[in-house]
């Protein structure tokens, strides 16, 4: 038997208004004590809203939100973030809905992340957390218990409420390591992002799989301290100096492999032959660097406009019309490898 708000009020200790008004973000007069109880009580009966009748009773704003757990001061210049907000606004804009972004600090994302979603100044969220998989776990919990659809980018959860767009890093990389294998590298390393994405833990384990499927006996993952160029050089200038046998270097997106490959002329390594690199993504710059980046190429534009029209599909139905979207990734063979 399904459970109902009637339910959930009487775990809780509370009137079925109460309830209600969590669920529809009415929370401003409400104590956080009886917030947290009432959440609670959703959670622990894994109760589900029936978003099509509430639908029926709601205004709907016509407004989906993109919103984005990253420390970074330029989030929104971030390529991944713009590919994938022009594929969400070239969707929206056929349908009339206008688009609401919001970045998050992750030392704020605990409380203005929560308060945001409870407003419920939109309709369905596209979601991209940044995190240890236990913090975004709770992010995403946070959010699933307040019955508003949410689509997540490059990472998993199973409730009704939510669905996944997802690109397929982990073959992504696997198929770089191969490439770089077959060119008789041996020593290939890793580079990482500053700070926990979902997909760079994909493409880190997709990159550690591939090693030992070759028959590889050496992997080293180096994480660097910013996300920039200048960053990506500087670290990968220390790893060369430090151990001068790394012939390849598998980077986690482009931008970090423009750095590694400034890093290996500044050198005096040569690139590709002394030094290979390949990046992740395929950015607009990528066919413009010297030489040319070889690089494991993204559709992250396509990923955006599919993650809205599931949900759009689900503000219209009351339901996902697929759980989960993964997009192929391909290898482009350029001059850097």
């Amino acid at each position: 038997m399904s459970v109902t708000l009637r339910d959930v009020a009487k775990q809780a200790g509370v009137s079925l208004q109460s309830v209600s008004n969590v669920l529809n973000g009415r929370t401003s007069q409400m104590r956080e004590e009886t917030r947290q109880r009432i959440l609670e009580s959703i959670r622990d009966l894994s109760y589900q809203p029936n978003v099509q009748a509430r639908g029926l009773r709601l205004q709907r704003t016509k407004t989906v939100a993109f919103l984005t757990i990253d420390p970074a001061v330029r989030f929104l210049s971030d390529p991944f973030h713009v590919a994938i907000l022009s594929g969400m606004v070239d969707t929206l804009r056929q349908q009339d809905y206008g688009l609401l972004v919001q970045g998050f600090h992750p030392d704020q994302a605990g409380g203005k992340f929560r308060r945001l979603v409870h407003q419920r100044r939109f309709d369905g969220a596209v979601v991209h957390l940044s995190g240890s998989p236990e913090r975004r776990a709770e992010h995403i919990e946070e959010i699933a218990s307040t019955g508003c659809p949410f689509v997540l980018i490059e990472d998993r959860a199973e409730a009704a409420t939510v669905g996944c767009v997802l690109a397929d890093d982990r073959g992504g990389a696997g198929a770089a390591v191969s490439l770089l294998q077959g060119e008789g590298h041996e020593r290939i390393g890793f580079l990482a992002t500053d700070r926990h994405w979902p997909a760079v833990e994909k493409r880190i384990a997709g990159y550690e799989e591939a090693i030992r499927a070759g028959g590889g006996s050496w992997s080293e993952v180096w994480g660097v301290e910013r996300e920039t160029v200048e960053g990506a050089r500087s670290r990968v200038e220390a790893v060369l100096r430090a151990d001068p046998s790394v012939t390849a270097i598998l980077c986690a997106n482009d931008v970090l492999a423009v750095g590694a490959i400034q890093a290996g002329k500044q050198l005096g390594r040569k690139i590709p032959t002394s030094l290979a690199i390949i990046g992740f993504d395929d950015f607009d710059f990528a066919p413009y660097v010297d030489p040319p980046l070889t690089t494991v190429a993204l559709l992250g534009v396509e990923m955006g406009g599919r993650a809205a029209e599931l949900l759009l599909s689900y503000i219209k139905n009351g339901k996902f019309e697929v759980a989960e979207v993964v997009f192929p990734t391909k290898l482009i063979h350029r001059g850097s490898a």
